[in-house]
């Protein structure tokens, strides 16, 4: 289990949106060294199979959500939150999008007005609804920094392992984004299928409350695993 912690170039607009539609590659088995994000596509948070982000089991249940533009997520538009280096925005985080109303009753979700992605209420109507959506992981770093509310509204089981795989611990709002996440998913619990990512959740805490920089980390001997 490898994880780097070099300072890497985010190829990600703050769009959270994957907007492509991509067919699914077809799932291997490889070894653990030799797994990658399109080998490796649905593994969730704890290591375990990826469950659905499902977006249309939450429309089915709450018919005043239904959303004829976007009725599925995920990048491959399978309501999985599946990895694939093809997706440079990395959509790998499961959030539950929150319900809000417009002053005209129309539903849509103030999660993209509290991102600033849509500038009023009217316009996020226009985006996705309320109900379980794949985000980009960068930017829910970047904003989970302003907004730490944010990690309340992951499903950790629908998130995939590539989160917990990629973030920097270098780098401090992706160290605080993975120490926020291992917290709220209890990622050191027995649930957790993989020792790796235990030690990483561990690690974490151990790094984030300090100096976030490669250096410190680099000293401590323990940035690879």
């Amino acid at each position: 289990l490898k994880w780097q912690v070099a300072a890497m170039v985010r190829i990600c607009p703050c769009v959270f949106l994957a907007l492509a539609i991509w067919p699914a590659p077809v799932l291997g088995k490889p070894s653990t060294e030799d797994e990658t994000e399109d080998n490796t596509m649905r593994l969730s948070l704890y290591g375990s199979a990826l469950r659905k982000c499902d977006r249309p089991g939450y429309m089915a249940e709450h018919p005043d959500a239904v959303d004829s533009r976007f009725p599925h997520t995920g990048y491959a538009r399978d309501d999985h939150c599946g990895s694939m280096s093809s997706d440079a925005g990395s959509h790998y985080v499961c959030v539950d999008l929150p319900r809000a109303v417009t002053a005209g009753g129309k539903v849509y979700s103030d999660f993209w007005t509290k991102t600033g992605q849509a500038g009023s209420p009217e316009q996020a109507t226009t985006w996705p609804k309320p109900g379980p959506w794949c985000i980009c992981m960068w930017a829910f770093a970047r904003m989970r920094a302003r907004r730490p509310e944010f990690s309340g509204m992951v499903d950790c089981h629908a998130t995939n392992y590539w989160v917990v795989q990629n973030y920097d611990l270098a780098r401090s709002d992706e160290c605080h984004a993975l120490k926020a996440l291992c917290s709220a998913c209890g990622l050191e619990g027995d649930q957790t299928k993989r020792e790796g990512i235990r030690k990483k959740c561990s690690l974490a805490r151990q790094i984030c409350p300090g100096q976030d920089d490669a250096e410190t980390c680099q000293a401590g001997g323990n940035c690879q695993m």
